[in-house]
């Protein structure tokens, strides 16, 4: 048994004081009032322990754009000649590049406190759209390039078809495809054989503008977790209007997608009527505020939802949940000229978008309690910017990934003092796979 001892706990009920959390077979087995008697393993002077971050939308391999697409040679660069420039990465991957570029990205996460990962893959097949002799290849790779760094995972394993509503693939979009509805989930059936306590399998139908109408409806058999972008910009909005009349939401709704566990990607431009259906429905909201707005895509309109939200880092031009969070949120307080959104403590707010709202999005448990997984980290609050605040305000409105300390998944600490096992070994893969896509 390790017994911690932190200054602080995050606990359901809020932040307690002179609390030791025991953890044995990957759980939390006791929440005991600390004494000078009681035997401790770690003493975490001037740290709270919080539950373990979520990072509920990744693209891993996009982990090797960063810096590079930040400006193309125009006041016209956004999403759209971003994502061209992203297709020259994802053309050049292979199953010996995309794992070690993948444990580099959950290598930082993990760093940043971060526990499980939603991972939104579409890289599927070759480059000439060939499947490879296994056609779950890649996914197995991404899968455990996670369990390397020591993160738990929900594979959302994409279905891509098209370019835009009713237009072929493009050629630079050809590994991401599929032949049928019934092959993707074919494809999801069997890396569900891979599911532990360590692994999801969820599915994805990329977007409006990538999966038909009809092959949503036989998706919407699936029985898991399902994710999708939505209504991220506007010309994909007024396509799904003029094709097919409604919003990209509401055609996800009639196609029975839309439930207690679907999780609309974005959501930047919500029709009329559409937050209100989706939380009808039970469904959730993840955004991704440094990519949204690093791409010029918009801001969700988080002051209007009354629902579950969870936060991912998506093309990771930044991997800092704790920052996806607070964005989020104050953002939305600026848009609504008002402070008094998320609730009657904001602090809460914002991290229940950081923790629980991803576990719940991608099929997870969350939370320091007895009997809940041992994920959890442990955030440094001892320096001068947060003398004489309150702990749970110092996390929510200050805290990053560079506060982190130490992290625990279900009872194993992952990062200790900073530093990961595997760090040296992460980095000198990742720089050769970097050099062969960028080449």
């Amino acid at each position: 048994m390790e017994i911690l001892r932190p200054d602080y706990v995050l606990t359901p009920e809020g932040v307690v004081t002179n609390t030791d959390v025991a953890v044995e077979h990957g759980c939390i087995v006791d929440l005991r009032p600390a004494s000078r008697q009681s035997n401790y393993t770690r003493r975490l002077a001037g740290k709270i322990i919080i539950p373990g971050l979520v990072n509920a939308h990744s693209h891993a391999f996009q982990r090797a754009i960063r810096g590079g697409v930040q400006h193309m040679g125009g006041t016209s660069d956004d999403f759209w000649s971003w994502r061209t420039a992203m297709y020259g990465v994802a053309g050049a991957l292979t199953p010996d590049t995309i794992g070690p570029i993948s444990r580099l990205a959950f290598l930082e996460m993990a760093l940043g406190g971060v526990t499980a990962v939603g991972e939104f893959h579409y890289v599927h097949h070759q480059a000439n759209g060939r499947p490879y002799d296994d056609p779950n290849e890649l996914a197995h790779r991404v899968i455990q390039a996670a369990r390397d760094v020591g993160i738990r995972i929900a594979l959302l394993r994409v279905t891509y078809n098209t370019s835009a509503i009713g237009i072929p693939a493009k050629p630079e979009q050809r590994r991401f495809c599929d032949v049928s509805p019934e092959a993707s989930l074919e494809a999801v059936s069997v890396l569900s054989d891979r599911t532990d306590d360590y692994v999801r399998i969820g599915l994805a139908p990329h977007s409006i503008r990538a999966v038909p109408e009809s092959w949503l409806r036989e998706l919407a058999s699936f029985e898991g977790v399902v994710h999708a972008h939505v209504a991220e910009q506007p010309a994909e909005v007024r396509q799904c209007l003029d094709a097919l009349g409604r919003s990209p939401l509401a055609v996800f709704a009639d196609s029975g997608l839309v439930s207690e566990r679907f999780t609309a990607v974005h959501l930047t431009w919500p029709g009329d009527g559409d937050l209100a259906r989706l939380a009808a429905a039970g469904g959730g909201v993840c955004v991704c505020p440094t990519t949204e707005y690093d791409l010029g895509d918009g801001i969700f309109p988080i002051q209007d939802w009354p629902g579950r939200v969870c936060v991912g880092t998506d093309s990771h031009a930044r991997i800092d949940i704790l920052e996806e969070a607070r964005l989020a949120h104050t953002v939305g307080r600026a848009h609504a000229g008002r402070r008094g959104i998320g609730g009657e403590r904001p602090a809460i707010g914002i991290l229940q978008s950081a923790c629980a709202g991803g576990a719940q999005s991608i099929g997870f448990e969350s939370g320091i309690a007895v009997g809940r997984p041992a994920d959890l980290v442990a955030v440094d609050l001892s320096s001068a910017s947060f003398l004489g605040v309150d702990p749970l305000e110092a996390v929510a409105f200050g805290a990053g990934a560079n506060n982190v300390t130490d992290v625990w998944v279900g009872g194993q600490e992952v990062v200790r003092d900073g530093h990961h096992a595997m760090h040296r070994e992460i980095i000198e893969a990742a720089k050769l796979a970097l050099a062969a896509v960028r080449a």
